[in-house]
């Protein structure tokens, strides 16, 4: 990925020879190109290039810097960034705002990311990946009873739950072992005409799997691998690798399973 940013960074030296100015886009493709790759630095020296050529920074080049000061952790300086930015009067869009709330989810501070949903000043109406991030960062704290209550908010400000949301709230629920929500929440979801997809079943499995629940587990194997050749929505691919992933797990509930089935007399 560096090796290509360099050449792209080539290609804007010689436009200038060829007297072609570079223009925001041209900058903001080179900087996401950093940013992807994890260098702040270069990205960051790409905005004040952008600045002392009197070129204006757009929202794509602030989301840009926000993401890649995300990804080094570095959230402090993305929330005074983000500040910055309000104050030279750039309203923030829903992707801008989406990165930095995806930042402190990740980051492990979910706490920050919903005082920005409820800061007025920045009056960015959330969309459902805003609502889908915050209730991953809630459920990988254990905390699904939040985050179920961040997909009532949704509904309540007109927003539609799609398959992530519960897809979300079933694998927080799987995770702490509590199966029969995870199941509620499932059946909630195929009622409002969602499929199930790969990741609802890994979830499911993975629960019943903590739970000790071998045969259970193993109907839903079998009933996902019959839906996908069904529906063909899940690929025999997709199945295999669901069936990796789980299979240590599985094995060893058989496993205990069969070691408990006395021996057959002759």
């Amino acid at each position: 990925m560096e090796g290509r940013v360099v050449e792209a960074n080539d290609i804007i030296n010689e436009m200038e020879g060829k007297g072609m100015a570079p223009n925001a886009i041209t900058y903001n493709i080179l900087m996401n190109g950093y940013c992807r790759s994890g260098n702040a630095k270069k990205a960051f020296n790409l905005h004040d290039e952008m600045l002392s050529r009197r070129i204006q920074p757009t929202q794509v080049t602030y989301t840009s810097l926000i993401y890649v000061l995300s990804k080094r952790n570095i959230m402090k300086e993305a929330d005074n960034l983000f500040v910055k930015i309000m104050d030279k009067g750039v309203l923030p869009d829903v992707i801008m705002f989406n990165a930095l709330i995806d930042g402190h989810c990740t980051n492990e501070n979910v706490d920050r990311a919903l005082c920005l949903l409820k800061v007025d000043r920045m009056k960015v109406p959330p969309d459902e990946v805003t609502y889908n991030t915050l209730m991953q960062g809630h459920c990988r704290k254990g905390k699904v009873e939040e985050a179920r209550e961040l997909l009532n908010e949704m509904k309540r400000r007109g927003i539609k739950p799609d398959q992530i949301s519960y897809n979300t709230l079933i694998s927080g629920h799987s995770r702490r072992g509590d199966i029969k929500d995870a199941f509620r929440i499932r059946d909630e979801m195929l009622s409002l005409g969602f499929n199930p997809t790969l990741l609802t079943y890994n979830a499911l499995i993975q629960g019943l799997c903590k739970n000790q629940k071998g045969d259970h587990a193993e109907e839903l194997l079998k009933e996902m691998l019959y839906s996908a050749e069904e529906s063909r929505g899940v690929r025999r691919t997709s199945t295999g690798v669901a069936f990796g992933a789980l299979s240590p797990g599985l094995s060893v509930i058989l496993t205990s399973k069969s070691e408990t089935v006395p021996n057959s007399k002759p």
